[in-house]
């Protein structure tokens, strides 16, 4: 059960923040789930990826707002996808 309080927050909260949220959520899961397949920590990713491990952490902490062209570079690292299109779904 929900608190008057968090309820008000909640009903407050733009959908496409609460859209934002979920989608970014869901990516930044999948990262970590590929990174773990892969045996990769952060740091293993952020030197395949030339960048630092701080920028890493950004990415998976929501500090920082993942481009397209960021998914991409992700997805090629990480040898599967992040995020499934109508496209994609089709196919599966």
């Amino acid at each position: 059960m929900r608190s008057k309080v968090a309820q008000k927050i909640l009903d407050e909260t733009p959908e496409e923040v609460r859209i934002f949220v979920r989608q970014y959520t869901d990516i930044v899961v999948r990262i970590q789930e590929l990174m773990q397949q892969n045996g990769y920590t952060q740091k293993d990713l952020a030197k395949k990826m030339n960048k630092k491990p701080s920028e890493i952490n950004k990415w998976l902490k929501g500090n920082h707002n993942l481009t397209l062209k960021t998914l991409a570079k992700l997805e090629a690292e990480l040898g599967a996808p992040l995020i499934f299109t109508t496209r994609e779904h089709a196919n599966i």
